[in-house]
Formats: C-alpha cells, structure tokens, sequence
C-alpha cells in the first residue's frame, strides 16, 4: 500500500493523462490535411493581396466614343468635348477683364488654373498651352500703321514703365521673372525650338504695346553698357568664342579645347551649354548630349 502510495505521488507506472478530444459530429466536415490547408492558405493570401478592380465608365464623345476608362480617369477623358468647352470659358473670363489677372505676377498657366479653379473647379486641360494664353491677352489694332503691312497685336495684360511684361518661371533654378512680352514672344515661338537673344526689343510700327511678332525687331546693345567682348576684363573676343563653337561642332571636346587654348574646361562648357558669352553665339547652333541648341 504504502508502495502505491509512492507511486501515486512521484509517478511511476501512472499513465499520463491525455487531453480529451472534443467530440465531433457527423455532420461537421472532417479536419483537413495539413498540405491541403497550407494551400487554401496560400491561395487565400493571394486574393487579398490581388487589387480590386474599379468600375469602367464609358467615354462621351470624341474619337475614343465608345470606350471604357477607369471611373477615378480625368474627366478630360471621360468627355473629351470638355476640353474646348473649357479653354473658351478661360478666354471669356480674360477677354472680359485682362487687368484683374496680373501677369506681373501669376505665369500664364497659373492664370488659367486660377480661371477654371473660381468658374468651375476642374483641372486644366493638356492641350491648352502658354502660347494659347498669351494671344488672350491680346487684341488686333484699329489700322495698319506706317512701316509694317499688319495691324497690331496690342497687349491689355500688365504694363510697367510703358512696356507690356508678364510673369515667367527659370526652368534652372525657379526663380519668377518679370520678363518683356515683346521678346518673350519672339523668343518662344508656337512652333520651334525656344530662343535665347541677348538683345532688345523695339517694335517697328512705333506701337510701344504691339506685341506682334512680325512687328518686333531684335536689336544689339549698346556697346557702351561694355558686356561681352566690351566688358573690362574681357579676354577673349566675340571671334574666338564663334571659332571655338565651330571646332566644337566638328568633334572637339571641351577638354581639347581647353588644352589647345589654354582656357578652364568649365568655362568651355558653359560657353557650348549657352551660360555665358551668348551674345558671341547668338544665332549658333551647338551640338549637345540632348541635342542642338
């Protein structure tokens, strides 16, 4: 006795008790193979994980009529008739009172965002260019004035010192300039590459507001304001600067010519880049990694 005593304390022989399991039904499925259930797992996570697909809405109009697009798209392409409707409601707006949108200091983009932003609270289309604003904010002359054979372009934006200016943005460092509307004009063209000129505008047809193209005439400056080869410390002159683009042009690497002329390698680039001296190439064109400019 006192034997079984013993091992009923310390455990002998005893079997171990095993955790009842719980009881199961006939009509409960039976548990799965461990394989099977990793499977349902896995295909489970993908499901999940896979996107849901957001409901197509059908395009109104235009040459894309009948197709779907994603519902949350631009509502440019869901209704591409949107895009004329709104580029008139912007030149409504400006045409009615140019001087309320001040081109000294909002670009020209920015106007139009502000337009459609107070009318009808929709993002500007991608069709409506700089260029498209710019002729907004202009109106034909009355009569064709001595000296040119078209009326003018007369500019009703902002106006300082008697020259018409508007607003832009460098692409370099961002900084906002005011800038001439005359040379602005001549220098960004609607078509073709954009110009940098280091000169002066004056306007042919003695109409200080004339911002027409065919009326604007680039002038040099005054050698007296002593930039370029006229400037005090000048080194180099307006041809040497030609001679060494002409050389560059035909495969010479800045480093060759820095060598042959004995000049720093950074000014040689900044010259071909079009940074510095571009009065000696203005009217050039140079060879570049992305291209003539």
């Amino acid at each position: 006795m006192a034997f079984d005593r013993l091992k009923r304390l310390f455990g002998g022989d005893t079997k171990k008790k095993q955790n009842p399991q719980p009881a199961r039904y006939d009509d409960e499925p039976a548990e799965r193979a461990p394989a099977q259930q990793k499977a349902s797992d896995r295909t489970r996570s993908k499901k999940s994980s896979r996107p849901k697909r957001r409901p197509l809405v059908k395009v109104q109009g235009g040459s894309k009529a009948g197709k779907f697009v994603r519902r949350d798209a631009s509502p440019y392409s869901i209704k591409p008739g949107l895009e004329k409707e709104n580029i008139k409601l912007i030149e409504k707006a400006i045409r009615k009172s140019p001087q309320s949108y001040r081109t000294d200091k909002f670009t020209l983009l920015e106007i139009a965002d502000r337009v459609l932003e107070k009318e009808i609270g929709m993002p500007r289309p991608a069709s409506l260019k700089a260029y498209m604003i710019f002729k907004m904010f202009t109106r034909d002359g009355g009569r064709v004035r001595s000296g040119v054979k078209t009326v003018c372009h007369e500019w009703r934006g902002a106006v300082k010192g008697g020259i018409p200016v508007l607003t832009t943005v460098n692409s370099i460092q961002g900084h906002r300039l005011q800038v001439d509307a005359r040379k602005y004009v001549v220098e960004n063209p609607p078509l073709g590459k954009r110009r940098n000129f280091r000169t002066t505008p004056a306007n042919l047809c003695g109409n200080a507001l004339c911002v027409n193209p065919k009326h604007i005439e680039m002038q040099g400056l005054d050698p007296a304001l002593k930039t370029g080869e006229n400037h005090g410390r000048a080194i180099y002159s307006d041809k040497d600067i030609q001679r060494w683009v002409r050389e560059y042009n035909a495969g010479a690497t800045a480093k060759e010519l820095s060598k042959k002329y004995k000049v720093v390698m950074t000014y040689v680039e900044q010259i071909m880049r079009k940074e510095k001296r571009t009065q000696a190439t203005e009217g050039m064109t140079i060879r570049g990694r992305f291209g003539s400019r």
